[in-house]
Order: C-alpha cells, then structure tokens, then sequence
C-alpha cells in the first residue's frame, strides 16, 4: 500500500481515485466528456477501481449523489476493499435529506461539498458552514471542508471549527471576472492560483487532500510534465496531506503510473525535509 494520511481514525493513501472522469466529467472540454462516458462502462469502471487497489491506492472519493454513489456502492458490494470518501450534495434546502441517503452506501468520511463551501462565502453566509458540519459529525463519521477558495478554508481554521481533514481545489474554479481560459461549464483555470492555495494548504492544521493538481488535464502534456507535478504537489504540501487525482486510463496504466509518481515524490519531498 501507498504512504498514508490520518482522517479521524482512518489511514488513507496519500493518493486518493476520484470519479469525475466514471460519469464524463472532465472540466476540460465537451469532447474530452464524450469520450470517457463512451469508455467507462461499468465494468470498465470496476476494472480501473481494481487496478487502482492494485497499485496500492485505498480510498475513491465522490460526490454525495447518483450515479456516482450507486456505482461505488456496487463496487464495494462486489468485493471491492476501497474506503469510500463521499462530499455532501450542493443544495443547502435539501442538505439534510440527500445526507440522510448518502449515509446508505456507508461512506467512510464525509466532506462538504466546494460548491456549497463557496456559495456560502460568496452570499455572506459562511457561518452557516459550522452548522453543516456539526450535522455531518452527529453521524458519527470523519468530517471535512472542501472549498475552491482558499479564504473558505481559513477561515474554518481560523473559527478553530478543527474538521477532520480538508480538500482543497488548486484552481479556484467558482471565482469570478478573471481568466482567459474558461471552459464550456464556465469555470475558469487559473495557474496563479496554484501557490496561493499551496500556502493556504501549509498553514491549515488538519491533513488536506489537494484536488485538480494536474488541472484536470491542463498540465498533462506528457508523463514527465505529470511526474513533475506531483513532484510539485508533495514538495509544496504537509507531510501529513495528499491528493485527489481522477483516472482516465483507456490509452496508459494511470492508476499504476500516477502510484509511482505518488511514492517518488513523496520520497523525495521526506528526503528534502
């Protein structure tokens, strides 16, 4: 198995699968969207959650609502061993209710969602989170904070509101009036906010799994330019942090290469220290 990282009483890889490329998410472009919902298949999708296990990575991480739930929840119950880490829905109105379905696939961890996060810091009403996260603890399970920004994330720590763990998005891809490169969703991919949420992440005292480091196939130009952006990410990160990296494995073994590069960083970034 990979380095791990603690959430609560959990020890997950230090690498962590996500599923937006399973249901053609790829927050590139349209044609980047069509060509893995043609690929993944749910077997395909069984097949690449395996190799991940395979390549010693033990946790995947969703959103809070369908397909992704149902198809990791078949997964699991077909055998499969990986710790499910799931983010809430977005909708504040029906929070409680789409919480309440979530908790039947039996996640291993709960994490607010970066939509909603940033939503409530945008409108004012950031307080609100504590409440969000107080209903998340009252099940009982790991709690985290996702955000797109990286002020969201600083002020938890700084209210000592002390969630489990956070995730954090390197571009912040909800912020307004910028950007020259903005996809078909809208959301905008800046490469200065890269360090900005680099520091953020270094100054936050629970650990931090870090999201769309490669962004999302923006810094995928060849197998060197992605080892050396996860040479970036654990250089730049607490011991203690990881990352969320989705797989789209039709034309090369990610799952096995994005572990190599994972355990060679993280190897040298220990060494440097």
């Amino acid at each position: 198995m990979l380095p791990t990282m603690k959430i609560g009483d959990l020890d997950v890889t230090r690498l962590v699968v996500g599923t937006n490329p399973f249901t053609g998410k790829s927050h590139l472009d349209k044609e980047t969207d069509s060509a893995m919902k043609d690929y993944f298949t749910e077997e395909q999708i069984f097949a690449t959650l395996r190799a991940c296990e395979e390549a010693g990575i033990n946790a995947v991480q969703s959103r809070g609502s369908q397909p992704s739930m149902g198809i990791i929840g078949r997964y699991r119950a077909s055998g499969g061993r990986l710790l499910y880490l799931c983010q809430t829905g977005k909708n504040e109105i029906t929070f409680e209710e789409e919480l309440d379905e979530l908790m039947k696939y039996n996640p291993a961890a709960i994490c607010i969602h970066g939509e909603l996060a940033d939503e409530l810091y945008l409108t004012g009403r950031i307080d609100r989170l504590k409440a969000l996260l107080d209903s998340v603890r009252r099940r009982g399970l790991p709690t985290g904070v996702c955000a797109h920004f990286p002020e969201v994330l600083e002020y938890c720590e700084e209210k000592g509101w002390a969630p489990d763990y956070y995730m954090a998005s390197l571009y912040n891809i909800t912020q307004p009036d910028r950007s020259h490169d903005v996809n078909p969703d809208g959301e905008r991919f800046e490469d200065s906010d890269i360090p900005r949420m680099y520091k953020t992440i270094r100054s936050l005292s629970a650990p931090v799994i870090a999201l769309k480091i490669l962004g999302a196939g923006r810094r995928c130009a060849d197998q060197q330019q992605v080892k050396e952006v996860f040479e970036e990410a654990f250089a730049s990160m607490k011991p203690g942090d990881g990352v969320l990296v989705g797989m789209f494995d039709r034309d090369i073994e990610q799952p096995r290469l994005n572990a190599e590069y994972t355990l060679a960083a993280i190897e040298k970034a220990e060494g440097k220290r």
